[in-house]
Formats: C-alpha cells, structure tokens, sequence
C-alpha cells in the first residue's frame, strides 16, 4: 500500500514537471550555459526532471511510514491476538512457553510458541532460577508432563528415565501425572519406606571401577587433598576388599566393606574362607634329603614330589608345621599354584594383604581406614543397610527382604520405559540422599552409554528416548575434572544414547560453588538449551548475559572542541582574548553490547524467561519467553493470567 502511495507521488511529480513546471530554458543565464557547455545544461535538465519525480516519492515513503507508526503508538485499547493453539506433533518436542517480543518485554500482537524439537532435546536442556522464581512449577512440571506423557499408550515407543530431587515433592507429582497418562504401572520408587532395595555395589563392573567410583564420591562429599597417597590407598583398600567378598560369597554390599576394612580379624576370616572355599591353602616344601631324615617322625599326610626344584611338599597344617620345627627340619611355606581364575584373583588379594597392608605403619593403616569410614558407616545404621545393603539371597534368590524387592537393573528398567524416582528428602538425612543420588546416577549413566554400540549395530530399531529430570542440581552434580568419570563427560557423549537431559538449579554460582576447579565452565557448555528465570546474584546475571551473546549497534559519540588567542597589551600590561573558536561534533560508530544485559535477569518476572535454545542444527536467538505454570490451562495467555492475579 506504501509502495502505491509513493508511485502516485512520483507521477504527480512527473506531471507538475511536465505541464505546470517545465524546463526555463529561455532563462538567460541557463541560454549562456547550454551555449558555452550543452553536456552541463543537460545534466542540469535531467536533474531538475529528476527533483520533481524522487522528491515527492520520497517525502510520501517518508510520511507514510511515520503515519503508520503513529497509528502503532496511538491505536487506543489495541489488544494482542489469541494464543495459536497448542502445538502437537507426531515427533517428540518440548514447548516452553509462549514468545512475543524478542528482546523487549510485553505482549505482541502476533504471539507464537517456542518449541524445541527430539534432536535439540538430546543436546541437554539447563533450567536457572533462583528461590520463588517458578523453574519448577513453570519447567521441570510441565516439561515432565509433555515428555512423559508423550506416546503414552505406545508400551515401545514412550520414554523410560531416572528422577533426582531432594524435596519430596516432585516424585509424587511425576507420579500422578503418569497416573494421567495411563502410566502407573511404569512408576517406581526408590526410598526408605519404599518396596524396593538397592545395592550399589551389585552392578557388573570389576572391582577397580566400583572403588573407583567410591573414591570419586568420597572426593565430591568431603573434598580432594593434595597429596593424592590418600586417595590411591582408600581406593586400592576397597577394591581388595569388594574382590575379596566376590570371591567368597560372589555378593558384596557397602556394610561388608565398611566391616571388613574396621576389623582386622573380620579381614583375616575371609581370606581363610576364601583359601578353603578355592583349595587355596599354603604349601609346606621340604627337600628331599631333609624328607628322608625325618619322615619317620612325621604325622602321615600324602606328600607329593615337586620335580622343578626337587621338594616334596603337602598343604600345610598346624600340626605338620609343628612337628617339623620339632625336628629341626628346613621347610619352606609357600603360595599353591594359581590353577584358575578365581584362585589368580585370591592370589592377587593375598599377595596385597601379606605386602601392601600389613607392611603399612598401624597408624596409617587407620588413618586410611578412617578415610572410607566415615563415609561407609552410614550404610551400617540398620534402617539404611536394609535398603541399600540387602543380604545375598535378595539378589541371588529373588526373596524378599523385610518386605522390600530387589530392584531389577537400570538397563532393563530404562528400555522397558520405566521410570524410576529417587525420593530421599535432603532434609532427614543429607549425605546420604547426596550419595545414593550420584551412585544412581552414574549407574543410569553406565547403562546409557552402553546404548550407544547397541544402537549403531540396529539402526532400523525404534529406540525409545531416555528422560533424566534432576531438580537442585547442584547437590547431586559430580565433575571429573582429570579423572574418566563426570557428568560433564556423559553429556557430551548422552546424544548418541538419545538421553534428554533436564537439569534445574538455583543459579550459575551454585552450580559453580558445587564443582571443583573451572569444571563448571566444561559442564554448563554441554546443556545447548538454557532458560534463565529470574536471578539473585550478579555473578550468575553477568554470566546469563555473555550466554546469550552480543549485537551490534550504532551508538552516537559527541566530541567539543574549544580554542583560542591570547594576547597581552602595551599599555596596560593585562592580558586578553582575541580570537576563539567553539565546536561540537556529532559521530556514530558501530558496537557490540549485550543482547540482554545483566539488569534484564533480575528483573524478570515469575514465570518469565529469557531463553537461549537450540533446535538441533543451529542455536536459535536468545529471546523472552512466558512460560506456562502446570496449575494454569494452556489455552489461557501468560498476559492473560497475570491480569487476573493467577501468577
């Protein structure tokens, strides 16, 4: 319409040209000048043609943009648009929440959603607010409900995961909204009063990678020293002692670690149990010359001939052992040889307890000890080892344990589209709830990444996603910093095992104060989706607004100038000014400012957001975003609901 209004100028232009205001060419002086140069008399005539056609079309471009914008600003009692409907697709994605201007906040007349589809979903989503801020009621709800309740009714296709928290509240919110869903049977719940116990240590990993991973927990509860001795011996101690169990009663659980480690004679009876369950006992030499001399003196035991260097020997027994000292004969003890695996695997034990352990000052010894004790021994009060510390028949047997089931494998619960729910309020019992939480979540990271060669050997197969909702991060978030582990290094590799990780935490600062080092920076690069509610503290402000990056704009720059004469004279000898000059100059140059400068995070409403996400391919501009409360129909706009004090 614009472009119509100008033309009709334009032409009006060309006929008041051509019929009111032709070219003067009887003027004199334009006669004089098409005479002396007619190049320049006709460049003078197109130009004057050229006035009458461009400036009317300019000025009426110009007018009617600004009627337009006049009509924008002063159009009364102008009202947004509906919401469009909810969006829904046949692919799994997240929608957060409502968008309308980008970078200013405020209803627009044309609002849309802001969705983000599967394959930015596996790229980890971070949610940051502080206290009263809404990311649980505005996110981590809401965003259960769609995921969870995606597929409902497809027993292959919805998602199985893991939910941390450390309230309380949020399992019995996931598990009535999978109670909606028609998902009931798919909830189940890990806690003290629940129906199910866990044993950490009964996953199928070697005894190295389970005291591994102790001693990375015991570094992210209690801190990391500097002379890492400490850290390498605890760590050597408990994998000993986890082998040793296996290799006696094939089960062991963190009480009989703490047991073992405390009680030396405890120690000592398992390696006599281990040498009697393997037939590895010791074995008394005796060379042939010195077997001649005093067989005859000798309590009967079937002795056998060792032709590599000429013994004859017999497993040793007290009473042999005795006699021969009687004697006064020269015999040896010696270790059996290792003829299985197991029995390799008790050698190893033995040969650490008789040149490792025992060779330790008894100090150091329990001042090692101490190191693991005081973590383990919270598995030893009795309303905790009945839950994570079950008996043998428990998980070898299947029978019950006061009344509590052994729970089935993360593995087989996740591609079964399982969900499992941590609740162990932080509240009763802190280190604890902090423990078995990292402990489950590296198992679920064990048996995502284990996808990963599945996957890529059955590509055609329909693989279900795998949902990790985690409220307060902070308390349960590890970095492994120069170790394997870490929860960095899992989500930089979870896309792969189609995991949609979901994180919310109080601030970028907890997160940091949570972490050791600069791990945090390694950790927070990994979520691509970040929403940022409302935050208390400028460090996590300052941060929020680098996120979202820089734009750049034309800002205006003023420079004065002033100088002047001075002169002194004759007579009076005083001085004065002559001449003097005043100047102000007026310039524009381009720079680069924050999109959303730190001020914007705090002062964001409930409910609101500025999110920085991404859809799988390319990040998408950081923007404002109005998040949708679960308590509030999703029809009903964010404007809306703050007009009616529902907010």
């Amino acid at each position: 319409m614009t472009r119509w209004f100008a033309l009709a100028a334009a032409a009006c232009g060309a006929a008041a040209w051509r019929w009111f205001a032709p070219w003067p060419g009887d003027d004199p002086v334009l006669a004089l000048v098409a005479l002396r140069s007619p190049l320049t008399a006709a460049c003078l005539q197109g130009g004057y043609a050229l006035a009458w056609i461009a400036t009317p079309y300019a000025l009426a471009r110009l007018a009617a943009a600004a009627a337009g914008r006049l009509i924008d600003l002063c159009a009364p009692g102008r009202e947004p648009q509906p919401l469009p409907p909810w969006p829904g697709s046949e692919s799994l994605q997240l929608t957060i929440g409502e968008l309308h201007r980008r970078t200013l906040p405020g209803p627009s007349p044309q609002p849309r959603w802001l969705t983000v589809p599967r394959r930015g979903l596996h790229a980890g989503v971070a949610v940051f607010g502080a206290v009263g801020s809404g990311k649980t009621s505005s996110c981590m709800y809401p965003f259960a409900q769609q995921l969870l309740g995606w597929q409902a009714a497809a027993p292959d296709r919805r998602a199985g995961g893991l939910v941390l928290e450390v309230k309380g509240d949020f399992c019995h919110q996931v598990r009535r909204l999978l109670a909606a869903c028609g998902r009931d049977a798919d909830y189940l719940e890990l806690s003290l009063a629940g129906r199910w116990c866990y044993n950490p240590l009964a996953a199928d990993l070697d005894a190295y990678s389970l005291a591994f991973q102790l001693a990375s927990l015991l570094n992210q509860l209690f801190g990391k020293g500097k002379e890492p001795f400490w850290q390498q011996a605890s760590t050597n101690l408990v994998k000993f002692l986890i082998l040793l169990h296996r290799l006696v009663d094939d089960y062991v659980t963190l009480q009989d670690v703490y047991r073992a480690a405390l009680d030396g004679a405890l120690l000592e009876r398992k390696l006599a149990e281990a040498r009697q369950a393997l037939g590895f006992t010791p074995q008394i030499h005796l060379p042939s010359e010195e077997y001649s001399r005093v067989a005859t003196a000798l309590p009967r035991r079937l002795w056998d001939y060792d032709a590599l260097d000429g013994t004859m020997f017999v497993p040793a027994d007290a009473e042999l052992a005795k006699a021969l000292e009687d004697c006064g004969a020269a015999f040896e003890t010696r270790e059996p040889p290792a003829a299985t695996e197991e029995q390799r695997r008790l050698r190893a034990v033995l040969r650490w307890h008789e040149h490792d352990w025992l060779r330790l000052d008894e100090r150091l010894r329990s001042s090692i000890v101490e190191g693991v004790s005081v973590f383990l021994s919270l598995f030893d009060q009795p309303e905790i080892a009945d839950v994570f510390c079950p008996p043998r028949a428990v998980y070898r047997e299947g029978a019950p344990h006061r009344g509590r089931w052994p729970l089935p494998p993360l593995d087989d619960l996740l591609e079964d589209g399982r969900v499992l729910a941590l609740n162990l309020p932080i509240g009763a019992n802190p280190a604890l709830a902090r423990a078995i939480g990292v402990m489950l979540k590296q198992d679920f990271q064990r048996a995502a990444l284990a996808r990963i060669p599945r996957i890529a050997q059955e590509p055609d197969r329909s693989w279900r996603d795998l949902l990790f909702l985690c409220d307060e991060y902070q308390i349960f978030a590890t970095a492994g910093e120069n170790e394997p582990g870490g929860d960095e290094k899992f989500f930089s590799l979870s896309r792969q095992a189609r995991v949609i990780a979901i994180v919310a935490t109080q601030s970028i600062s907890s997160l940091r104060s949570a972490l050791p080092g600069e791990s945090w920076r390694t950790l927070l690069q990994t979520f691509r989706t970040r929403v940022f509610l409302t935050l208390a503290d400028e460090a996590s402000c300052r941060q929020a607004s680098e996120a979202c990056g820089q734009a750049e704009r034309l800002k205006e720059q003023y420079s004065i100038a002033e100088s002047s004469q001075a002169s002194v004279g004759l007579l009076s000898g005083r001085a004065g000014g002559s001449k003097g000059t005043f100047g102000v100059t007026k310039s524009y140059a381009p720079r680069r400012e924050a999109v959303f400068p730190p001020s914007a995070f705090a002062e964001l409403r409930n409910a609101q957001a500025i999110v920085a996400a991404y859809d799988g391919a390319n990040p998408l501009p950081a923007t404002y975003c109005y998040l949708k409360p679960h308590y509030l129909p999703r029809e009903l706009g964010y404007f809306e609901a703050a007009a009616e004090g529902l907010l």
